[in-house]
């Protein structure tokens, strides 16, 4: 269910964080902030969402494959995601009592009923791939070693070439979101970065009407390794009650 959730350590306060990863992605994208939460003694769990897993799984199969992790976790919960797993999270938040804060990473919340986007992006966009088998895929070697991954720190790169791109259900574009979303009743928090070609200034004004919390960082679309410091530091703070 969740990947390696660890124990707090001796003389740190109590608390879980449930990691989502985004599209295309895996539990070992959280490497560096996960590690930097068990240093300080907070329990993290980073599902493995079904939608990476196989073409019949989407937005509701995620969440409740998050929610059921959520459940497994000892309270209080932050829950965070990263881009899809914004999404994700917004679904699977709604009505868990357990879940103390919502963290959004290069992610704005999504109102309920909002359409998917679609695959008209996918067909038009040369580097990904539609696979003919209900899954897109990324071209791993051109976004690590031409495009915006040769900007990454080394031991980044170097991570994420162990840890290739995989195959996302066609889901994850063409789901709706049904229901009432987590961030209308839970804090939430939205971190931004300031140069994201892939948040424009739409989804940017729409998060600050949803969030009196969104924060924009120094960095782009990739917050979790180019800032997992100001990543774990919100978590922690939502942890200890700020």
């Amino acid at each position: 269910m969740a990947s390696g959730a660890a124990g707090p350590l001796a003389g740190s306060g109590s608390g879980s964080a449930v990691l989502v990863h985004g599209a295309w992605g895996g539990p070992q994208d959280w490497h560096w902030v996960r590690r930097l939460l068990q240093d300080a003694g907070v329990r993290v769990h980073t599902p493995d969402l079904p939608s990476h897993r196989g073409p019949d799984a989407g937005l509701p199969e995620d969440a409740e494959h998050v929610r059921a992790v959520l459940r497994a976790a000892s309270p209080p919960v932050v829950l965070v995601g990263f881009s899809w797993g914004g999404d994700v999270i917004g679904v699977a938040s709604h009505g868990e009592e357990g879940v103390r804060h919502l963290l959004h990473v290069a992610s704005c919340p999504r109102a309920a009923g909002s359409a998917g986007l679609g695959t008209g992006w996918i067909e038009q966009h040369e580097h990904i791939a539609l696979t003919g088998r209900g899954t897109s895929l990324l071209d791993d070697e051109w976004w690590l070693e031409q495009e915006v991954g040769t900007t990454f720190p080394a031991h980044v790169r170097e991570h994420l070439r162990r840890h290739p791109r995989r195959p996302a259900s066609v889901r994850i574009d063409t789901d709706a979101q049904e229901g009432p979303a987590g961030w209308e009743s839970t804090p939430t928090t939205v971190l931004l970065g300031r140069d994201d070609p892939l948040v424009g200034a739409r989804q940017r004004a729409e998060a600050a009407q949803r969030c009196a919390d969104v924060r924009v960082l120094e960095g782009d679309h990739f917050l979790i390794w180019r800032a997992p410091e100001q990543v774990a530091a919100v978590v922690l703070e939502a942890l200890r009650g700020g």
